[in-house]
């Protein structure tokens, strides 16, 4: 006997009025970097009976995928995701963020959404932050801000290193002195 296999959707019901179903509803963004427009199409879930919306678990981990999708598209500017992740990473507010790139106090939050993107010196001293930690401390120090994770994130680095010897990259010269 061939038993037959039906994949079955089910219905997931609002989390607001109990009443009606979710259903997946798609919506598009979009993003201009370099005076460009990119769209992303985004989903999430709308309740048939109080129009109630949401984004489940899955959409949202598809919605992460559709938006890093989008990077080639940036020709070298960061995404609004890059400085959101510099700056929970170290425990910064916006307005610590702001203070130590030398911007206004609602810059970074223009920059994670991508109202605005930064001019090419700030992009560039933000980049070289995020390589180089050290360089976001000194930052943060000449603009009188405490890092919040900042000794959490050294623990973590020597964590990540301890017993490890790597290589030089190929092309990179290292210099010892005796």
């Amino acid at each position: 006997m061939n038993a037959r296999r039906t994949a079955m959707k089910t219905s997931i019901s609002c989390r607001v009025c109990k009443q009606g179903a979710l259903h997946e509803t798609v919506f598009r963004r979009e993003f201009f970097p370099n005076k460009n427009t990119v769209s992303v199409e985004l989903l999430q879930s709308t309740c048939t009976v109080c129009g109630a919306v949401c984004t489940l678990s899955a959409q949202h981990a598809e919605n992460l995928r559709r938006l890093a999708a989008r990077k080639p598209a940036y020709e070298g500017l960061l995404m609004g995701e890059e400085y959101l992740a510099l700056r929970k990473r170290h425990g910064l507010t916006q307005q610590q963020a702001s203070k130590i790139f030398g911007k206004g106090v609602i810059a970074f939050s223009r920059y994670e959404n991508e109202d605005s993107y930064p001019d090419t010196s700030t992009r560039l001293l933000i980049e070289l932050a995020i390589a180089r930690p050290d360089i976001l401390k000194t930052l943060a120090e000449r603009a009188n801000v405490t890092v919040p994770l900042w000794k959490e994130r050294r623990e973590d680095e020597k964590t990540m290193t301890a017993g490890t010897r790597t290589a030089p990259a190929p092309g990179r010269v290292i210099v010892t002195h005796e």
